[in-house]
């Protein structure tokens, strides 16, 4: 699965929803329920790729179950309050790490 933020094409959906995509299935979207605030910059997939971080210039978080793509996402507001979130990453199937332009790393647990 990828997820794409683009505008036109295989992207975004209403508003800025970002789109859920199988490769398997030529691309054909997965869902596009969850919905951002703002433009995302940066995307995550955990090491089983069960959960994806989506975070952007909003400042928060979003952790989407790809299994379950239609349950409300974990969502962990105001991540770096001071400045734009530049990178998730997963450390482990519950841990995401993420850096800001406020110059903080900043480590979530998430449980599923």
């Amino acid at each position: 699965a990828v997820v794409s933020t683009q505008s036109t094409g295989a992207g975004a959906g209403k508003g800025r929803s970002p789109l859920l995509l199988d490769v398997g299935k030529d691309f054909k979207p997965v869902t596009h329920c969850w919905s951002s605030t703002a433009a995302l910059i940066t995307v995550a997939f955990s090491p089983d790729s069960r959960l994806v971080a989506l975070a952007g210039i909003d400042n928060n978080i979003l952790v989407c179950n790809t299994e379950q793509p239609m349950d409300s996402p974990v969502k962990i507001m105001r991540a770096h309050p001071l400045g734009t979130i530049n990178r998730v990453r997963w450390i482990d199937a519950e841990t995401v790490v993420s850096t800001g332009s406020d110059c903080q790393i900043r480590q979530f647990t998430i449980k599923s």
